[in-house]
């Protein structure tokens, strides 16, 4: 049933004809139980009076006559018999034969197939017996009759009630379709608040629920605009370096200078690769499924992809990747592209944003609520308030002349959220920071899975609790 008025009008005219069933069986109940009592009270008097009159109040037999079923004006059948079982008198209605069985009070007793209700009178210094009787048909006839004048207008009055039913819902439901030809009347480029004038207390909420949808929507849109004009601006700027490093390295002959030129049209290259890879992975990660499949993937296997991934930029910045021990033999229920992704993308922004020669260490501490994996540097140091700013897209940090697009802690939002995951920042002592994503507690792997190290390429930190960390890169193995 897709039709709101028709299901409206069915579920009230559902509830209209139990309500007037229910009280149609309690009336011809009540009204039986009411009759019978009336029709018994007038047989007890009917038999008192009969008696007190004597028995010339009974007019002469007429055996052959019985009783009309439908004609009320005759209903009272009555006889009167000697003590002795002499008929004294009867009226024209009543059989030649006993009514009742003789003794006082009511019964019943079928004759000749019809079936009476008969009040018994005597009167022990008269030597009289009373009967005064009525069949049951005519009871029921009068029952019947009486619910027929009664179900015979309400069955009408249902039907002007359903008619009435039906256009109160039409009307009912104006203000609904007000407001679905306000929708439709709008211009795609309008989201501007419904304007569908006076709506019901109860529709508000429908109301409501699309202006609060058209307002996101037109933030969405600002921020895709934002989005669009700001990443056009990022492209713009290494495609410009492209184009003057190409005209220069095209004109000069200075072996130096174009060498120079081409060390720059490379630097260009990979940070507009960077940018275009970095476009593609939040677009991946905002249009994705919000409960991606989780596979087990060890957090030191990961490491090591990020590692081999960013191999360049480590020996670029001569700087070291590292993971505690503890860390690298657990496993982690999430898509192993979701974990590389922030993992790349926070050990990406520490290398750059880091000094030179530094140690970027993973770690992974395990709670009762969460699972804290943390990315430590030797930075300037960042706290919380700073990263939240940050997390803006296009939105660099203080060292903005480092090659960067301002993209990667916007990814790794959109990532985190998927897993239901949270980022957060601290600022370490004496300097550095460090970067917790706090990951359910249900995602932690049961099962975790060992891996080769060679003794060779480890070496102790001082002053950090002898946790043991990996070498260079360039001859790091896990």
């Amino acid at each position: 049933m897709n039709s709101l008025r028709l299901r409206l009008f069915a579920l009230i005219a559902a509830a209209t004809v139990l309500v007037w069933s229910v009280a149609a069986v309690w009336t011809t109940v009540s009204a039986q139980r009411d009759i019978e009592r009336v029709l018994d009270r007038r047989l007890r008097e009917a038999a008192h009076m009969v008696a007190s009159l004597g028995s010339s109040a009974v007019v002469a037999p007429m055996p052959n006559d019985l009783p009309n079923t439908t004609d009320y004006e005759r209903q009272l059948s009555c006889q009167v018999w000697s003590l002795r079982g002499e008929l004294v008198g009867r009226s024209s209605s009543a059989p030649a034969i006993p009514l009742a069985e003789g003794r006082a009070g009511f019964s019943q007793r079928t004759i000749d197939g019809v079936e009476w209700r008969v009040y018994t009178y005597i009167v022990p210094k008269r030597g009289l017996r009373v009967m005064v009787g009525d069949t049951v048909a005519m009871r029921r006839n009068l029952v019947t009759d009486l619910m027929t004048g009664l179900i015979v207008p309400a069955v009408l009055g249902l039907l002007a009630l359903a008619v009435l039913i039906w256009i109160g819902t039409g009307r009912g439901l104006t203000p609904l379709r007000r407001v679905a030809d306000a929708v439709e009347a709008r211009a795609p480029d309008d989201l501007s608040p419904l304007a569908a004038g006076a709506i019901p207390r109860e529709l508000s909420v429908v109301t409501d629920a699309i202006d609060a949808l058209l307002d996101r929507l037109a933030r969405l849109r600002d921020n895709e605009r934002h989005f669009l004009a700001s990443a056009a601006h990022e492209l713009q700027t290494p495609l410009a370096g492209l184009k003057t490093q190409v005209q220069i390295a095209r004109r000069s002959d200075d072996p130096v200078i174009r060498a120079n030129a081409l060390q720059r049209i490379e630097s260009s290259v990979d940070r507009t690769t960077r940018l275009v890879r970095q476009l593609l992975d939040l677009a991946r990660q905002e249009g994705a499924d919000l409960s991606p499949a989780a596979a087990p993937i060890v957090l030191g296997e990961a490491v090591v992809q990020v590692r081999d991934e960013l191999v360049s930029l480590l020996a670029r910045h001569h700087a070291s990747l590292a993971i505690r021990p503890e860390a690298r033999c657990c496993a982690l229920m999430i898509e192993p592209q979701t974990l590389l992704l922030v993992l790349r993308n926070l050990i990406e922004n520490a290398v750059m944003y880091g000094p030179d020669g530094q140690v970027v260490m993973v770690s992974l501490t395990i709670e009762e609520s969460d699972v804290r994996l943390s990315v430590e540097d030797e930075g300037p140091g960042l706290s919380d308030q700073e990263g939240e700013a940050l997390r803006q897209r296009f939105v660099r940090g203080k060292r903005e002349i480092l090659p960067g697009s301002g993209l990667g802690l916007s990814i790794v939002d959109a990532a985190l959220v998927r897993i239901g995951a949270r980022l957060s920042f601290e600022r370490r002592e004496p300097n550095g920071t460090r970067a917790t994503i706090a990951i359910p507690a249900e995602l932690l792997a049961k099962t975790h899975h060992g891996l080769a190290t060679d003794p060779a390429n480890e070496r102790e930190t001082g002053g950090d609790g002898g946790i043991r960390t990996l070498d260079t890169v360039s001859r790091m193995t896990l």
